[in-house]
């Protein structure tokens, strides 16, 4: 089994900066904590329901390029700036808005600050993959790569 690093156009090119927004190896899928953050590195949004939005949109991006959804996550670990103000108030509608019964696990964080200081909320999910999963996907040697 390959190991794939996914890196999609429609976010930053993760790569420029040190990383690769998910990789998959040994059916398992890792992914980088997603932001609110357009492919040009803005920052969308300065309220944590915008920012929320995006963050899970750049999250459908990773998944819709491995042919996965919200449907096939089985955890979530959202990491949120002040969560005592921004988890019920912004936060919670876009998670309801995205997932629906059976939920995923989901692990909440609350901090200070996250890697820069416009951001108030980072994503990640963690999804099964069967060998099945991965042998459907085709490498291209840049969205989705050998590594």
């Amino acid at each position: 089994m390959s190991r794939l690093a996914i890196n999609p156009t429609e976010l930053k090119d993760a790569r420029e900066i040190g990383y690769n927004h998910a990789i998959i190896d040994e059916g398992t899928f890792y992914m980088a904590g997603q932001v609110a953050m357009d492919a040009d590195s803005s920052v969308v949004g300065d309220d944590i329901e915008t920012q929320a939005r995006k963050a899970y949109d750049n999250v459908g991006v990773l998944l819709e390029t491995v042919g996965k959804s919200f449907d096939d996550v089985a955890k979530v670990t959202t990491h949120i700036v002040d969560p005592a103000e921004h988890y019920y108030d912004g936060y919670k509608s876009v998670y309801w808005e995205t997932f629906e019964e059976p939920y995923p696990c989901h692990t909440v964080l609350g901090h200070e600050q996250l890697a820069n200081e416009e951001y108030l909320v980072e994503i990640e999910v963690e999804v099964p993959f069967t060998t099945d999963d991965i042998e459907s996907l085709e490498p291209d040697g840049s969205i989705i790569r050998e590594v």
